[in-house]
Formats: structure tokens, C-alpha cells, sequence
């Protein structure tokens, strides 16, 4: 079955910046007129920029919405030294001070739901919202165990990539289903989905879904003093659902939505509800 899913909207062009010896490209949304703080937004695990245009046009008219491709994603160099969430959420740090970001509100996805986690444990001052899209964490060891074994798996399509596999409509069809409840009926987004798939620097890839059975995670979060809402696919298939009431049992000040007949990729699949919890919870 096929959703009604809208074509992304044209995508702002990508601009480059300078982080010292590093490069980070990004999209950004540059409105007349600004009433509300900036929204820095962090795409998942092999994804980029790209995704988040849908957010871009939701709420780019009245802040200023910016979404970096992350070191070794999308059209960014990967980072030289270690790569996991607390290694890239010294980097978004860098990359608000360099925006010149005094106070924002951040929203993190997927993976990088844990480096929007780490961001505002540090930067308490100055993350003044944190939205988690699509996370979910563990309630014990033996769940742990299974979340790094399906990041393994993720790491091991890394492992096994061709460049044909962005050209069979068959191939990347199969894998969408694994990220949308209904797959959209325009190609063109599981094709841009998959080439940022195949873009992924290898490292990048192995290293941070190792890491996604982080043991710090977890007290991280109950130690978190931001208000946070969480956001989730009733029916996503990347991230266990069972894990998602857990996140929001952690964190002190979180409120949990959940969309239904979603998959992973709910800025995407229903961009009106998604968009609508999300500017509720900022502008609240």
C-alpha cells in the first residue's frame, strides 16, 4: 500500500561553514521576520540535511530553522578522531557557537536524538526546548544487547553497500518499507533517502552504530532539565517502540506523542501532525 506522502519541497541550497580545519554544510531557513528562538535540527543515522526540508518549510517562515549535515554524513567530512553521539555533540555545540546560537531549541532524530540529549546535558543554559524524534532506549541489559545487535545489522547494509542499489527500483523499495508505515508514492524521495544511504562515510557508519548501546545514555537523561517532548512512530520499525515509554519515564520534564500509522520518518510521513506537536511544544 501506497501513502498520500507530498513530494519534498524544494530544497534550500546547500551553504558550507567553517569549523576551524572542519566543514559542515547546511540548509537553513532565512525568514522576513523572526518571533521565536532558533530551532537547530539533527538529522538520524544515515541521513542528512535533506530530510528535514519538510521542517524547513513547516516553521522557516517566523525562526530561524538551520539543519547541519553531521561530520561523516550527507555532504560533511567525517570527523578524524572518534566517532560516536558525545564525539558529535561537541561538534553541534561548536557549530551553534559559530552560528553565533546564544539560545535555541533543538531537535534531534533517531540516533541523533542521544547527541540532542548530550547537547542540552551540557548546554542547559542555553538548549531552551529539546524535541526527540523516533527514540528509544533500553529497560535492561538484555534490551541493550538486542539495540546494538540491530545497529549491527544497520552497520553490516553499511558494510555491503553498491553503488547499483541507488538504481534498482526493487532494492530500494524493500528497504524503504522498512522506514515508512505506507511507502510514498513518489520514488524520488527513497531515492534521495538511499543516496544519502550510500553518501555515508564507512567509519562514520560502523562507529556510531556501535555505539547506540551506550550505557551512559540512560543517567543521562534523568538528569536532564529541559522541557522535552518526545515524538514517535506508533509502527516504526528502526527504532523499538517498546523502548519509547522509557525515554519519557527517564527524563524529568518530557511529555510523549505518538503518531499513528507512522513508520521512522514522521516529518516525512505525516509532516502535518508532526509539525503541528512540534510548533505546539516550541511556541507553548
Amino acid at each position: 500500500m501506497t501513502s498520500t506522502v507530498p513530494p519534498l519541497s524544494l530544497p534550500e541550497p546547500l551553504e558550507l561553514l567553517k569549523l576551524g580545519e572542519r566543514t559542515i554544510f547546511l540548509r537553513q531557513s532565512r525568514p522576513h521576520t523572526v518571533s521565536h528562538p532558533p530551532l537547530l535540527l539533527l538529522h538520524g543515522w544515515g541521513g542528512s540535511s535533506g530530510y528535514w526540508r519538510p521542517t524547513l518549510a513547516a516553521l522557516g517562515h517566523d525562526r530561524h530553522v538551520i539543519a547541519p549535515d553531521l561530520p561523516g554524513f550527507g555532504d560533511s567530512p567525517p570527523l578524524v578522531g572518534p566517532a560516536n553521539a558525545e564525539a558529535l555533540a561537541e561538534v553541534v555545540v561548536a557549530f551553534a557557537d559559530a552560528m553565533g546560537l546564544e539560545q535555541f531549541d533543538l531537535n534531534g532524530h533517531s540516533f541523533c536524538a542521544s547527541v540532542a540529549i548530550y547537547v542540552a546535558m551540557r548546554q542547559p543554559q542555553r538548549v531552551r526546548r529539546l524535541a526527540l524524534s523516533c527514540i528509544s532506549t533500553f529497560r535492561s541489559e538484555r534490551e541493550r544487547v538486542i539495540v546494538e545487535k540491530i545497529h549491527h545489522v544497520m552497520a553490516l547494509w553499511m558494510a555491503l553497500r553498491r553503488p547499483w542499489m541507488a538504481r534498482s527500483r526493487m532494492f530500494y523499495r524493500t528497504v524503504g518499507r522498512r522506514f515508512f508505515y505506507h511507502l510514498p508514492k513518489d520514488d524520488a524521495i527513497l531515492r534521495e533517502a538511499f543516496s544519502d544511504f550510500l553518501k555515508m562515510d564507512r567509519r562514520t557508519a560502523l562507529e556510531t552504530a556501535a555505539s547506540s548501546g551506550d550505557a551512559n545514555l540512560n543517567p543521562t537523561m534523568t538528569r536532564l532539565l529541559t522541557p522535552t517532548v518526545i515524538i514517535a512512530g506508533r509502527q516504526d520499525k528502526i527504532m523499538p517502540v517498546v523502548g519509547t515509554p522509557e525515554v519519557a519515564r527517564l527524563i524529568p520534564d518530557s511529555r510523549l506523542f505518538w503518531i499513528e500509522q507512522c513508520g521512522h520518518l514522521p516529518m516525512i510521513e505525516h509532516p502535518e501532525r508532526y509539525h503541528q506537536i512540534l510548533r505546539d511544544f516550541l511556541d507553548a
